[in-house]
């Protein structure tokens, strides 16, 4: 099954997922360390209002550094994207939908040139973090990424 495309809405992508478990055990895999490296990144998370989040991108070698804006177990999370001055800002908001879990991931103050990459990307972490919290593995898959970065630099060109 392939998932419906984000929207880009100026200059912030919004995805929405069905997920097959309950909004506990998603949020264990957005907040603990052993839970990102499964689906995102090797990660560092002091999880508290204030606390730093360190991400190291394997597949690209980038490492991003960010700050915990707000944190309500299980419902929502949100973090500062870059340095020291955030380039932009992620947000989670899970809400419980039948026996698993809504997902809608926002990530605001993009770039024009980061709209399609950021969003492809986050589409296929998403597919990972699925299969994760479902029971399964998969890994990142470049041919995936870049079919998805085409069909959003597509949406992009619409959206304009």
């Amino acid at each position: 099954m392939i998932d419906q495309l984000g929207t880009i809405e100026g200059r912030t992508v919004v995805i929405e997922r069905h997920l097959d478990a309950p909004p506990d055990r998603v949020w264990q895999a957005l907040v603990e360390p052993a839970g990102l490296a499964a689906w995102l990144a090797p990660a560092e998370v002091d999880p508290r209002v204030g606390g730093r989040i360190v991400l190291r991108f394997q597949n690209s070698d980038y490492v991003m550094h960010g700050e915990i804006r707000e944190l309500r177990p299980p419902e929502a999370l949100e973090y500062s994207w870059g340095g020291d001055e955030p380039d932009s800002f992620v947000r989670f908001e899970l809400e419980p939908d039948g026996k698993g879990t809504r997902l809608t991931l926002t990530h605001t103050r993009l770039e024009d040139g980061e709209l399609s990459g950021f969003s492809a990307g986050w589409h296929h972490h998403l597919e990972l973090l699925a299969a994760h919290v479902s029971g399964g593995d998969a890994g990142w898959d470049s041919e995936r990424y870049q079919a998805l970065k085409a069909d959003y630099e597509r949406l992009e060109g619409k959206e304009r």
